[in-house]
C-alpha cells in the first residue's frame, strides 16, 4: 500500500509537471498522456495488490489451520476436565448437604442458650427488684448518719470555742511564769558569782601549798642519799616531826577554811532549794500548760482534717442526693 501511494504520488507529480511542461503546447495531448499514466498506475497498484494476496494466502490457511487446532484442543481439554469437573460439583452438593444438617443437629442447643439466656436476664431483674429495698434503706441510712453528724457538729462548737479560750488563758500564764523564771535568775547570779570567786581562791591556794610541799620534799633528797641508812632514817624522822609541827598551823588553817567552805557550800545549797521549791509550782503550772496546749493543737489538726474531709466529700454526697432524687 506504501508503493502504491508512493506510486501515485509521483505519477501526480510527473503529470503537473508535464502539464506545465507541455502548458504551451496543445491540452488535449497532455490529457491523453495523463489518462495513460493514470491506467498504469492502477495496473501496478492491482498487479501488487494480486501480488499481496498471494503472498498472504499461505499465511491466512495457517492461521486458520492453527484455530481449528487450537478449537480442537480447547474441545479436548474441556472433555477431558468434564469428569473433575462433576466431582467437583458432587462434592460442593455433598459439602451443603452437610452443612444443612449441622445447622439442624445445632438448632435444638441454639434455642436452648436463648432460653437459658432469657431465664438468666429475668433473674437478674427478680434480683434487682429485691435487692431496691435495702438499697433504698441504706441511703436512708447514711443520710440520718450524715444529718446526726452535722448536728453533733453543731453541739460540740461551744465546748471548741471555750477549749479556745482556755488554752489562751493557759498560754498567757505560761508567758508570766517565764518572766517570772528569768528574774529569779537574774537575782540569784550576784552569788553564783560571788560563789566562783571564792572558789577560785581557794585553788589557787591548794596550789601553792603543793609547790611548797614539792620543793620541801627536793630539798631532804640530797642529805638522804649521802648519810648512811640509820642515819637517813634518824634524820628522815627528825625531818618528819618537824614538818609535821612545822604543817600543823597550816592544816589547821586549811580545816578552818574548808569549814568556811562548807558552811558557804551548805547555804548555797539551801538557797537553791529554796529556789527550787519557790519555782516548782511555777514549773508544774508551766508543764500543765504545755500538754494542754499539745493537747489543745491535736485537737484542733483533728478538727482542721474532719472538716477537709467534710468538705473533700461534700460534691460527692451532692451529686449522690441528685442521683437518688433522679431516681
Amino acid at each position: 500500500m506504501k508503493k502504491l501511494a508512493l506510486l501515485a504520488l509521483t505519477a501526480a507529480f510527473g503529470l503537473t509537471s508535464t502539464a506545465a511542461f507541455a502548458a504551451d503546447t496543445s491540452a488535449p495531448v497532455a490529457i491523453h498522456k495523463a489518462k495513460k499514466a493514470e491506467k498504469k498506475v492502477k495496473k501496478d497498484a492491482s498487479a501488487q495488490k494480486a501480488q499481496a494476496a498471494e503472498a498472504s494466502a499461505p499465511a491466512k490457511k495457517a492461521k486458520k489451520v492453527a484455530k481449528k487446532d487450537a478449537s480442537a484442543q480447547k474441545a479436548q481439554a474441556a472433555e477431558a476436565s468434564a469428569p473433575a469437573k462433576k466431582a467437583k460439583k458432587v462434592a460442593k452438593k455433598d459439602a451443603s448437604a452437610q452443612k444443612a444438617q449441622a445447622a439442624e443437629a445445632s438448632a435444638p442447643a441454639k434455642k436452648a442458650k436463648k432460653v437459658a439466656k432469657k431465664d438468666a436476664s429475668a433473674q437478674k431483674a427478680q434480683a434487682a427488684e429485691a435487692s431496691a429495698p435495702a438499697k433504698k434503706a441504706k441511703k436512708v441510712a447514711k443520710k440520718d448518719a450524715s444529718a446526726q453528724k452535722a448536728q453533733a457538729a453543731d453541739a460540740s462548737a461551744p465546748a471548741k470555742k471555750a477549749h479556745k479560750k482556755h488554752a489562751k488563758k493557759h498560754a498567757a500564764k505560761k508567758v508570766d511564769a517565764s518572766a517570772q523564771k528569768a528574774q529569779a535568775a537574774d537575782a540569784s547570779a550576784p552569788a553564783k558569782k560571788a560563789h566562783k570567786k571564792h572558789a577560785k581562791k581557794h585553788a589557787a591556794k591548794k596550789a601553792d601549798a603543793s609547790a611548797q610541799k614539792a620543793q620541801a620534799a627536793d630539798a631532804s633528797a640530797p642529805a638522804k642519799k649521802a648519810k648512811a641508812k640509820k642515819v637517813a632514817k634518824k634524820d628522815a624522822s627528825a625531818q618528819k616531826a618537824q614538818a609535821a609541827d612545822a604543817s600543823a598551823p597550816a592544816k589547821k588553817a586549811h580545816k578552818k577554811h574548808a569549814k568556811k567552805h562548807a558552811a558557804k557550800k551548805v547555804d548555797a545549797s539551801a538557797q537553791k532549794a529554796q529556789a527550787a521549791d519557790a519555782s516548782a509550782p511555777a514549773k508544774k503550772h508551766a508543764a500543765k500548760k504545755h500538754h494542754a496546749k499539745k493537747h489543745a493543737a491535736k485537737k484542733a489538726d483533728a478538727s482542721a482534717q474532719k472538716a477537709q474531709a467534710a468538705e473533700a466529700s461534700a460534691p460527692a454526697k451532692k451529686a449522690k442526693k441528685a442521683a437518688s432524687a433522679a431516681k
